[in-house]
């Protein structure tokens, strides 16, 4: 039985962690040539390991391919998806800064909840997701914005009430900043 947790799916038109790594240093490039923006959204499902367990890898696999189907419809013109493996998911937007950011990961994390709510499960599946976008100026690479967004995702999961179904883009405990290269005054944040 495959672990849906650590395996990667094939989901066709997705990009999987090399690719992603590629489009997001190629999207970095061209955001600071231009001065404009670059957004990041990190998706985590909420529920998903105990979904998995109670409901087996046939039904937790379509799950996957419902969000990644759902996301897909919903992914802006000349944006990016990406699935890292397990319920692990990133939006790239181009053009976005923290508030067009928010504004979409808030719209996508209702969507996904409308879309599982009457699922049969443990749990409902929901998503939690993390949103940053790049600070005015030159000084910010491609890794950084992803981490940090993954960060947030993190952090809103696990240290903010409630423990799912939310978007955070704020602020981090300051220890949190240097494990990721990230200075907090300069980088956008919603608090």
């Amino acid at each position: 039985m495959p672990n849906l947790i650590a395996d990667k799916l094939e989901l066709d038109g997705l990009l999987d962690r090399p690719a992603l790594q590629r489009q997001m240093e190629s999207a970095a490039n061209a955001a600071r040539a231009a001065g404009t923006p670059l957004a990041a959204l990190t998706f985590d499902l909420d529920h998903f390991k105990s979904y998995l367990d109670d409901q087996g890898a046939d039904k937790a696999k379509a799950v996957l391919l419902r969000v990644a189907k759902l996301l897909t419809e919903r992914l802006p013109a000349g944006a990016s998806l990406a699935h890292l493996g397990g319920d692990e998911f990133v939006m790239l937007l181009p053009g976005a800064d923290l508030q067009a950011a928010v504004d979409k990961a808030e719209a996508l994390r209702g969507e996904v909840a409308s879309e599982f709510a009457s699922l049969e499960g443990p749990s409902p599946i929901t998503v939690t997701l993390g949103a940053a976008a790049s600070p005015p100026g030159s000084d910010w690479s491609a890794t950084s914005l992803l981490s940090l967004a993954d960060a947030r995702m993190t952090f809103g999961k696990k240290r903010l009430q409630p423990h799912h179904n939310r978007v955070w883009a704020g602020s981090l405990p300051s220890d949190w900043y240097p494990r990721f290269d990230v200075q907090p005054g300069v980088w956008p944040s919603q608090d």
